[in-house]
């Protein structure tokens, strides 16, 4: 069967964006040019905007799964009535999906400014917060910040900070990609969330 404009235009958008989802990882999005992407995908600029009107666009569209994933996962705890471990894991597993994206950006204040308008961050982690402790009272945001920061520490931060450098596609040099977490080390982290809130593991 023939391939139709839509489908083809579909495959060349998801290309553009598996190309700028490396090269921001790879070199951070203050670093990574239009030009650069396009020039990874083989198109020029002037096409590449026939998909995507900025770099700022670019960004809310890799940025969208994971806030898509969140506001699921507001809706699944809202539908439990409680946190559960079952819950938990998967919060976990949110976070590690996105995690070399989510690092790449953590570090650039203008991209965060940018994004927390756009996607309503702040008002979307007011409402993870007040899921996550049960409440909106003082107790409850700590137990929340609690749950966040030990899936932050165990998710986000760099697990090896002297991982050894290597060569960029830039020909520059950079630190070699930090992996995903073993099922092991999720489950870890998993419990460790769990302890804050004194919930069963699951």
């Amino acid at each position: 069967m023939a391939r139709t404009v839509g489908s083809l235009a579909e495959d060349t958008r998801q290309r553009i964006l598996d190309a700028a989802l490396e090269l921001m990882i790879e070199r951070g999005y203050a670093a990574t040019s239009v030009r650069d992407i396009a020039e990874q995908v083989r198109m020029t600029k002037g096409s590449l905007y026939y998909h995507f009107a900025s770099k700022d666009d670019l960004l809310f569209a890799l940025l969208t799964p994971l806030v898509a994933a969140m506001d699921e996962f507001v809706g699944q705890a809202r539908t439990a009535d409680r946190i559960t471990g079952d819950l938990l894991r998967r919060l976990v597993d949110i976070f590690d999906e996105h995690a070399p994206l989510l690092r790449a950006l953590m570090g650039d204040p203008s991209v965060i400014r940018g994004m927390m308008l756009r996607h309503r961050l702040p008002e979307r982690l007011g409402t993870l917060l007040r899921v996550l402790g049960g409440g909106d009272d003082e107790a409850a945001g700590l137990r929340a910040r609690c749950v966040l920061g030990v899936i932050h520490s165990g998710v986000l931060a760099p697990s090896d900070p002297t991982r050894k450098m290597g060569p960029a596609a830039d020909g520059t040099c950079a630190p070699h990609p930090q992996p995903r977490l073993t099922e092991a080390e999720k489950a870890y982290v998993t419990a460790a969330a769990c302890a804050v809130l004194a919930v069963p593991t699951c």
